[in-house]
């Protein structure tokens, strides 16, 4: 068997190292001169990773223990080449090789990819499996803005690099993801005058670590990683069907954290976000990708928050002193209808509370960002393909084209797009090798967040769940006497109490390794021990034994149900006996 793996981000480079484990011929495709994909092309000054490096990595090549939770963009590139270098990647990877294209062979098997090295002649080969690894920052989507022209300079965030290239500028920021946010606050710590965050339909902001708030006067300095505290156990593995997906968990576990948030923060729309809040019925973990980006929130905040009273003196979410101590504002707006003539903004009157004070304030950019996300363009695919969209079948591949599998093409709500990516190589090299089964069509989808029908992105997924999910389809979820058994209760301790980290799925099973219960006993055993008795109480205890009777209330009823079809079987066929 031969593979083409398209795409030198992680994506591509962790699928082409799962194939060569397995003794596959892969050979994988990269347009640019150098490996990283986004992570090295649309990279800016002072970017890091949202999400943490326990998650991140992948799950037999860790980074450093002494290295900090969240690393830099520059980091993480280096990251990537270490990680080619250790499993001698290099040597099947073609570098500045642009695929012109991918066309079917004519006699039904396998495919034909036709790329182009420095300029040189094209070449055709044949390949019997493709894996397309180009991710989903790619094309920069740039909406029309009627009058955008009268703006003296305007770029899409790919073309961001540093501060000097809006500093003491009047500045736009179009869009409100985690980018928005980077760039507004690198806008106020460039000086610029005035700085305005337009969006569409608000936000969920919540840090990427849980710290800076103070309870009784006590500071919580913990900066726990938010997606390292989801636990396995009855809310990602041993869970009953029926809870899975009427996806129950999520919005009890929303009720539970908007009511702590209030707690802590005095705002349950966000953590510690008063402006700029999503319309309540998307607000929640089943419809909305987090914005784990905060470092622009104390001056997003300044003009709207309010006092808590007497709460202060029980909770209190603190901004880092040079933020609390400035007196800088971002500005946040409806999005703008048209850009008049002589520069100035013009908005929609709109019933949002934002309105109330833009709709005063003299908008005139001298710089507009479009951080307004991307699109893919896979032009060079053969029409008779399936899309990415067409990929039905665990978001991987549509089932008429098995050999053909996107790679990286799903978004978590919580969580990172690398170790999805390794959990999807395994996932399809087992369908290659018919080492597992594609699932049944009624099985697809309980992961998928809840997309609106006019909603952008349709591609999120609950990360924890997703996973899971995976690793159940190829036969890689533990079991908890399995895993006893083989590793001992530290390890099954982690695996219940721990997140859904991709080493945890190689404990056991057909993808064990050797080096994955040293990783879990020793970096994931840290992540639970750095929460505490009252952490590991509130994000362990609790939400397992509420989980654990949801559960087993499920069972119950499904047996129950059983019994009594099994019951009234006998009894019909004893009235039909009679009747005879």
């Amino acid at each position: 068997m031969k593979v083409a793996v398209i795409g030198g981000g992680p994506g591509g480079l962790v699928t082409l190292k799962t194939l060569l484990s397995r003794d596959i011929d892969a050979v994988l495709f990269e347009a640019e001169d150098k490996i990283g994909g986004t992570f090295r092309y649309r990279s800016y000054e002072n970017a890091e990773l949202v999400s943490s490096k326990q998650l991140t990595c992948f799950s037999d090549f860790r980074m450093p223990r002494d290295q900090g939770d969240h690393v830099t963009l520059p980091e993480y590139v280096a990251y990537l080449e270490d990680y080619c270098r250790h499993f001698d990647l290099y040597k099947h990877i073609k570098l500045s090789t642009r695929v012109i294209s991918i066309s079917p062979n004519e006699s039904g098997e396998g495919h034909f990819v036709t790329s182009q090295s420095n300029n040189a002649h094209e070449i055709s080969e044949h390949f019997h499996a493709i894996a397309i690894c180009t991710g989903l920052h790619v094309t920069p989507s740039i909406p029309s803005i009627p009058g955008i022209e009268h703006v003296p300079q305007h770029f899409h965030s790919s073309h961001y690099k540093s501060r000097t290239q809006i500093a003491n500028k009047n500045v736009l920021v179009l869009g409100c993801g985690e980018t928005a946010m980077d760039i507004a606050y690198e806008a106020i710590k460039a000086d610029c005058p005035q700085v305005v965050l337009a969006h569409r339909g608000g936000w969920l902001s919540f840090p990427k670590a849980l710290s800076a708030f103070r309870v009784f006067g006590k500071a919580f300095k913990g900066r726990l990683p938010i997606d390292g505290l989801i636990t396995n156990l009855f809310e990602t593995a041993y869970v009953h069907s029926s809870i899975r997906t009427s996806h129950l968990r999520w919005f009890v576990s929303d009720f539970v954290i908007k009511r702590v948030l209030w707690f802590l923060t005095g705002t349950s729309v966000g953590c510690n976000q008063w402006v700029g809040e999503l319309p309540p019925e998307r607000l929640g973990r089943a419809y909305v990708f987090l914005n784990k980006s905060t470092k622009a929130m104390p001056y997003i905040n300044r003009p709207w928050t309010t006092s808590r009273g007497c709460m202060s003196k029980v909770t209190e979410y603190t901004d880092p002193p040079e933020d609390a101590s400035s007196d800088k504002i971002i500005e946040v707006a409806p999005w703008p209808e048209r850009i008049s003539p002589d520069g100035t903004l013009i908005f929609t009157p709109s019933p949002r509370k934002e309105y109330s004070r833009i709709k005063n304030v003299v908008v005139k950019p001298d710089v507009v960002v479009f951080c307004t996300g991307y699109t893919q363009n896979l032009t060079w695919l053969h029409p008779s393909y399936p899309l990415p969209s067409h990929a039905s079948c665990r978001n991987i591949l549509h089932p008429s084209h098995s050999s053909l599998a996107y790679i990286g093409f799903v978004r978590p709500g919580v969580g990172a797009i690398p170790p999805i990516a390794e959990m999807q190589a395994m996932w399809w090299t087992s369908m290659l090798l018919g080492r597992a089964q594609v699932p049944q069509e009624e099985e697809w989808g309980d992961y998928l967040l809840l997309a609106r029908e006019e909603a952008r992105v349709k591609y999120g997924v609950d990360h924890s769940a997703y996973m899971s999910t995976l690793a159940r389809d190829i036969g890689a979820a533990p079991g908890l006497w399995e895993l006893w058994h083989a590793h001992g209760v530290h390890v099954l301790l982690t695996y219940c109490f721990g997140a859904a980290f991709t080493t945890l799925y190689r404990l056991v099973g057909p993808w064990a390794h050797s080096d994955a219960a040293q990783i879990t006993k020793g970096e994931l055993w840290e992540t639970i021990r750095r929460r505490g008795f009252i952490g590991n109480m509130m994000w362990g205890v609790i939400p397992m034994m509420f989980y654990g009777i949801l559960n087993g209330v499920a069972l119950l009823v499904e047996m129950v149900g059983r019994v009594w079809r099994a019951v009234r079987g006998e009894m019909d066929a004893g009235v039909g006996s009679l009747t005879k």
